[in-house]
């Protein structure tokens, strides 16, 4: 550093964005899902954060945070979720988003993984998983929520995902996504079209195959 040169401050990972549009709906949506709690939180924190602002942006979502960790390049990914593995419900809340196959290392801290939410979901049995997920291509969304969702769904791992500016996945055994689908529309009178899942997209093609036998 330069002669009289001034140390910038941590920066605050994304918590300059605290309170935005995409926080609000995070926060509805914990509240919608409320009933399938105790719910925390995962920050996914990918740069130093200073302890009153994270604790504002818990107390702003309802929900205690599971750690303060920053993920860094390189770091052991497994240690890092290994607190997630002690919760019940679980909000995680990646940089990006949700990536089916890893990225190069210095992208990675932007993502969750595949295998990871996978390992999360079976070591927490008969609690959901809510995931931001703007890894999304411009349009071709649908078509990319749904390929992750049939990838869950071959690897024994249920769910169905909020199609919005903000969207999220929601994951869990088969039993219980049903009826958190089925609570959530109900709590928030979302048309079904925003809530997407691969029985919608059966179903659908299930009633096009049908003979039509009007009058």
């Amino acid at each position: 550093m330069a002669k009289g040169a001034v140390s910038a401050p941590p920066q605050i990972m994304k918590l300059s964005y605290f309170g935005d549009s995409y926080d609000i709906v995070k926060k509805t949506l914990l509240q919608w899902l409320s009933p399938y709690g105790p719910w925390s939180a995962h920050p996914m924190f990918t740069e130093p954060v200073d302890s009153l602002e994270a604790e504002r942006f818990s107390r702003f979502l309802g929900v205690p945070l599971v750690s303060e960790e920053v993920l860094r390049v390189g770091c052991d990914r497994r240690s890092y979720f290994q607190p997630c593995s002690r919760c019940q419900s679980l909000f995680l809340d990646p940089d990006t988003g949700v990536r089916l196959k890893p990225v190069r290392r210095g992208r990675a801290p932007r993502y969750i993984f595949a295998d990871e939410l996978i390992d999360l979901v079976g070591a927490r049995p008969g609690w959901l998983t809510l995931v931001f997920d703007q890894a999304l291509a411009i349009g071709s969304e649908h078509k990319q929520i749904r390929d992750k969702l049939k990838y869950f769904a071959e690897k024994g791992v249920h769910g169905f995902a909020y199609m919005a500016q903000a969207s999220f996945i929601v994951l869990a055994q088969a039993r219980i996504i049903r009826r958190a689908r089925q609570s959530l529309l109900k709590a928030s009178g979302l048309p079904t079209r925003r809530i997407v899942s691969l029985a919608d997209q059966y179903q659908t093609k299930t009633a096009a195959r049908k003979p039509c036998h009007g009058y």
